[in-house]
């Protein structure tokens, strides 16, 4: 599962003076229902190869290259991705090092030979996406999952051996009956102590299972911080087949996190329309971007813009040829979005992508929230 740890031991790799090889490359079958990725591929690395034959690299350095886009080739012939929709693949050969993730969202096909593993469309996927955490419960054993990034790995299990109920009338059967709820009670108190100690801030949670009284009974002994967290439950049995919770997770946070983006356009153009601070548009979002001003953005997935990158300060415009601020000529870039983003988030902004495109267009694929 990827993870900001995953990025980070990526970001202090050091091959030097050996370059990395990295491969984004979109292989969803409904993409590319013929393997259309292998044209992509080959059009990719007749760019990188024109662009290496123009630059004065050492033998040894260039031939590192060649032999990554090699390997990368045969892994792209081999054709076995499972369900991933996207794979990367790292390479320095000169080093014997090789890196592959396959990832369920689909991002930009992208070719990039550098000193460092090119991660930035995977640390803008971190920030523009958070973990559920999937809890099932039932008296005596619950399963938490963690779903990130259309993966869900099993956290752990919580188990408690709960006495019986007692059948029979009488007294007994009372005093017996007090302290099979006492064992419920504290059984589900461990669970509830499990999640406050994983769970952030910004992070859902999911409750499952076939017995409405035992999330009743749960929830009264979950902390009120968590309680804003749930965006829903699900009809789960605790011995599911991991396929069937995959999906019915999938589902719930589907929905929600389509409600939820539906919900932040509709409340941008308001607040734009109403001159509040609200901006729509790259030219607009790329000025208050310079400015350090945005507090949560909301873009199109794989957007990209041709635009115009200032040497000295990197304002960016999608039609200014001469930098507002340090009045010298920009240079052409093909694409300007993503460091806007980047830029953005290092600022600390919230990122939101929009998958639904018709939604996006209501924004002019781009906007933003601003802090004052």
């Amino acid at each position: 599962m990827l993870s900001k740890e995953i990025l980070k031991e990526l970001g202090n790799l050091n091959f030097y003076p050996y370059l990395i090889t990295t491969l984004y490359i979109n292989v969803s079958p409904l993409v590319n229902p013929k393997g259309e990725y292998k044209i992509i591929w080959k059009d990719l690395k007749k760019s990188v190869l024109d662009n290496l034959n123009n630059q004065n690299l050492e033998v040894e350095i260039k031939k590192s290259v060649l032999l990554d886009l090699e390997k990368i080739e045969t892994i792209l012939d081999q054709g076995s991705f499972g369900s991933a929709n996207t794979i990367i693949l790292m390479s320095c050969s000169a080093k014997d090092w090789e890196h592959y993730i396959p990832l369920y969202p689909p991002l930009k096909n992208k070719l990039v030979i550098d000193k460092d593993p090119y991660t930035k469309p995977l640390s803008h996927l971190i920030v523009a996406n958070r973990p559920y955490y999937l809890v099932i419960l039932s008296k005596g054993d619950a399963r938490v999952f963690k779903y990130f990034l259309g993966e869900i790995h099993e956290e752990g299990e919580i188990r408690e051996e709960i006495p019986k109920k007692h059948k029979q009338g009488g007294w007994e059967a009372s005093d017996w009956q007090r302290w099979h709820e006492t064992h419920v009670i504290w059984y589900f108190k461990e669970v509830a102590d499990f999640l406050d100690k994983i769970i952030n801030t910004n992070e859902k949670i999911i409750l499952g299972s076939t017995s409405p009284k035992n999330i009743s009974e749960f929830l009264e002994l979950l902390p009120k911080r968590l309680h804003n967290s749930i965006i829903g439950e699900i009809s789960l049995e605790l011995d599911s087949p991991i396929k069937d919770i995959l999906e019915k997770t999938y589902e719930l946070i589907k929905y929600y996190e389509e409600k939820e983006t539906k919900d932040l356009v509709e409340s941008l153009i308001v607040a734009n329309a109403k001159g509040k601070e609200a901006v729509i548009g790259l030219e607009n979002v790329a000025h208050e971007v310079y400015q350090k001003r945005v507090q949560k953005l909301l873009v199109e997935e794989n957007y990209e813009q041709e635009g115009y990158e200032c040497p000295s300060c990197y304002f960016r415009s999608t039609y200014l040829e001469i930098c507002p601020y340090c009045n010298i000529k920009m240079i052409k870039r093909s694409d300007i979005v993503d460091e806007i983003i980047e830029d953005a988030i290092i600022e600390g902004a919230e990122l939101k992508y929009i998958e639904n495109k018709e939604l996006a267009k209501k924004i002019n694929i781009i906007g933003a929230f601003l802090r004052y």
